[in-house]
């Protein structure tokens, strides 16, 4: 996948500091002119894995590590001993705190890339089936990264063409409504466009099952929930995915419970399999991390939660056990064994159990909930909960199965109003407040349309 970057129209990593506006990025040395880039189908293909090479080949960066590690922090997964992650840690954010510029900046390169290829599609001579394809790709990485800004940021500008860039930088925040209506119907013309098989081998590029899953999220949190547990049914039924009896092969390259994934390019560091891996893990086997999960996370462990075993891993400081997530083993490694696993099949579980909870189809609900317990090894739930033990359950599944991948605790939290009464009880002064992400001063400094969230 390497040779994907030498096609790539935008490299979003470029923007490790703040630019003159906030969909302006650096041409890489490597770019082919836009001209070529859709003139066949092997070029093109090229410049749409290069898209996803760039979310992921550079350490520490909104798509390789920096959501999960941040957002972990903001909530009550996992924090980090370095001091840069404090502001985050303590729920202290201002608009000067370090990494708020990336969250915003680098989304928005990827759909910036995502629009130009939409654009290069339509103009190109390609046979319609590869246009299809490739477009619904770029619609689906356009999406994925503006259901991010929304539920980061609450409302950002709607930006879905790069005809006038100035305009474009100058945009005011769309409403919230209006940003789920673009992603839903995106998404459904993605649906319709994209192949059901795979293109390749491995699960690094989207195929239906993915626009479906994604899809399937959006619609949860946007409260359809009939439409949400359609579309996770959809992915559930596909007899391609299944819930790994085996933890540790969850996030391998080859999980057959993997619905899409990032691989890393190899930039800066040889023998990188995912960044979070070369981030939490140690050195060496005895070291320790400079990741911790928080007390109260632990204690919601049952005694014999097989996560716990498997996803979480001791070490020592000072004579105190302390634990960092385990869910990705390595910190290099040749041959890469480990993705970035992005959507996989224990999500779609857990969307279609709130989502039958919601419609009051109680004992459904409870059997997709078992179904994720039973993979840990814990006992079933029983038939007689009321719908708002239910409700908690679920909450607590989501949050020990899910653990810090990609924000989701922090995002059930403020959708569900349940960040207050759990965060406050764990960390001082937490009120609703803290509950919004500030914007960058330097992205407020390009665009004076931009509203501070309070």
């Amino acid at each position: 996948m390497k040779k994907y970057i030498l096609y790539s129209l935008f490299i979003a990593q470029a923007l490790q500091s703040s630019c003159n506006s906030f969909l302006e990025v650096d041409s890489p040395k490597t770019e082919v002119a836009a001209e070529s880039a859709f003139s066949d189908a092997k070029t093109a293909e090229a410049t749409v894995g290069g898209l996803y090479s760039s979310m992921n080949n550079y350490n520490n960066q909104f798509a390789s590590g920096l959501m999960s590690i941040v957002l972990s922090s903001l909530a009550d997964e996992y924090n980090s001993a370095f001091t840069t992650y404090d502001e985050y840690k303590a729920n202290n954010l201002s608009p000067a705190t370090s990494y708020l510029d990336r969250l915003w900046s680098q989304p928005y390169s990827y759909i910036n890339h995502s629009n130009k290829i939409i654009e290069g599609l339509e103009t190109s001579a390609l046979s319609a089936a590869v246009k299809a394809q490739l477009s619904a790709e770029a619609r689906f990485t356009r999406v994925f990264n503006y259901f991010y800004l929304s539920n980061l940021f609450n409302k950002v500008p709607l930006i879905t063409d790069t005809k006038d860039l100035d305009a474009n930088n100058q945009k005011g925040p769309a409403p919230k409504e209006e940003l789920y209506g673009f992603m839903i119907a995106d998404l459904n013309k993605a649906v319709a466009d994209i192949s059901d098989t795979y293109q390749g081998n491995e699960r690094t590029r989207p195929n239906k099952k993915a626009v479906e899953a994604l899809l399937a999220r959006i619609y949860l949190y946007h409260s359809e929930w009939a439409n949400a547990e359609a579309m996770a049914d959809k992915v559930i039924a596909d007899k391609r995915y299944e819930l790994s009896q085996d933890l540790n092969s969850v996030f391998l390259k080859t999980s057959k419970e993997a619905i899409w994934q990032l691989q890393t390019v190899n930039i800066s560091t040889a023998g990188v399999n995912t960044w979070e891996g070369f981030s939490i893990v140690p050195t060496v086997t005895t070291g320790r991390s400079y990741y911790q999960v928080y007390d109260a996370t632990l204690a919601r462990y049952e005694s014999n939660d097989l996560r716990k075993v498997n996803w979480l891993k001791p070490y020592t400081v000072s004579d105190k056990t302390l634990y960092m997530p385990y869910k990705y083993k390595l910190r290099t490694g040749t041959p890469v064994t480990e993705y970035n696993t992005v959507l996989r099949l224990a999500e779609q579980y857990l969307i279609r159990a709130e989502a039958r909870l919601n419609q009051n189809k109680l004992q459904a609900a409870l059997a997709d909930i078992n179904e994720i317990r039973k993979r840990a090894g814990l006992a079933a739930l029983p038939q007689h909960m009321a719908k708002a033990e239910i409700a908690l359950a679920l909450e607590k599944e989501r949050q020990l199965e899910l653990l810090g991948e990609w924000g989701h605790r922090w995002f059930d939290l403020v959708r569900t109003n349940r960040a207050v009464p759990v965060l406050s009880k764990i960390k001082a002064d937490f009120t609703v407040s803290d509950q919004k992400i500030p914007i960058s001063t330097s992205i407020l400094l390009t665009n004076t349309h931009l509203e501070q969230n309070d």
